[in-house]
């Protein structure tokens, strides 16, 4: 949708937005001065609407959405899906020896296996739990003997089907908890993706390269374009206005976290761009066309600061004093005065 007016119209919105220039305006606000500072850069953000502290938040995207959770979390907002996960023991990165891994201590849940990569693997998720989807072996795949892959989950290792499918019914419980929510906040992270050619589905992850290349007619590679994405997002947010809560909200951001790998024959920084720029193409498009659709900058907060700073030494996860950062900016955008008061004290 596009944006426009007319010259006069134009002239009084750059005249009354102090931080329109790149090198023009006062120099603690040009555009020059906030990105050379040296520290986490500083973006003015006018959000469409307020939160109340009260609403349950529901979260869904990329690892980022996890990092945002855990802030919430700790500022004592709602989150509808604590206290929901799957057990550590279950993750590719539980080490026995340490009772460690998969982002929790052994007997804990963790939230890490609800990571949604693409949209598109979102829309399932979400026509599971809101219009009562179902799909063959409830989408998981016997790649061994008893030996099964939920593709539809992040992070998760081979498991006996009992395990596999209880987990299953886990992660969907996880994303049900939507129905309670008030407010979504939708982390976009990816539009490279893999494709199940038996069921037709979007998978969230691929089982890893061996099998990739054992089950080469099964699995396809994808990665979803603009018109696609941006279709993808016009359902689900339908859909969930329809049967969740009829005056749901929406806060949509693109993740920072870059591509670990590509699978087009690119570098992955361009082909990370790509895919980022995509993204991010399709939340600007949500945010001019609904009035209860926001668009939260966290992407160009993090992009736009220090390296040094805005990354773990990966150069791939976000630092948690940037995820901090953000979501304090979050806060002073989309809590009432009174709430950051009551934060405050």
């Amino acid at each position: 949708m596009k944006i426009e007016y007319d010259a006069g119209t134009a002239l009084s919105i750059m005249r009354g937005n102090p931080v329109r220039g790149w090198t023009s305006g006062k120099a603690e606000r040009m555009a020059k001065s906030r990105l050379t500072t040296g520290d986490f850069v500083q973006i003015e953000h006018k959000p469409k609407f307020q939160i109340d502290p009260s609403w349950p938040i529901f979260t869904m995207g990329s690892c980022f959405a996890r990092e945002v959770e855990n802030v919430l979390m700790m500022r004592g907002l709602s989150l509808v899906t604590r206290g929901h996960g799957v057990p550590a023991e279950h993750f590719e990165t539980w080490d026995a020896t340490t009772g460690r891994g998969g982002g929790a201590a052994g007997g804990e849940l963790s939230r890490g296996a609800l990571n949604k990569y693409s949209v598109r693997s979102m829309t399932h998720e979400l026509k599971r739990v809101l219009l009562d989807e179902s799909y063959p072996h409830d989408g998981l795949i016997e790649l061994a003997p008893d030996q099964w892959f939920d593709p539809h989950a992040s992070g998760l290792r081979l498991l006996d089907r009992e395990t596999a499918f209880a987990n299953r019914k886990r992660l969907s419980a996880a994303t049900a908890t939507i129905k309670q929510a008030r407010i979504c906040f939708f982390t976009l992270g990816l539009t490279e993706t893999w494709l199940d050619a038996e069921t037709g589905l979007a998978m969230n992850a691929h089982p890893g390269p061996a099998w990739l290349a054992r089950m080469p007619e099964r699995f396809r590679f994808i990665d979803y374009g603009y018109e696609a994405t941006l279709a993808d997002m016009l359902q689900i947010i339908a859909m969930i206005r329809e049967h969740c809560h009829p005056e749901m909200r929406f806060v949509v951001t693109v993740s920072p976290v870059p591509l670990g790998a590509t699978f087009k024959d690119a570098d992955v920084i361009v082909a990370n761009s790509g895919s980022k720029s995509v993204l991010r193409a399709v939340a600007e498009e949500l945010f001019r066309r609904f009035d209860y659709v926001d668009y939260f900058p966290s992407y160009e907060i993090v992009l736009n600061s220090p390296r040094a700073l805005a990354f773990q030494e990966d150069q791939l996860h976000v630092a948690r004093d940037m995820v901090s950062c953000v979501m304090s900016h979050f806060e002073r955008s989309y809590l009432s005065g009174e709430a950051a008061r009551s934060e405050a004290a």
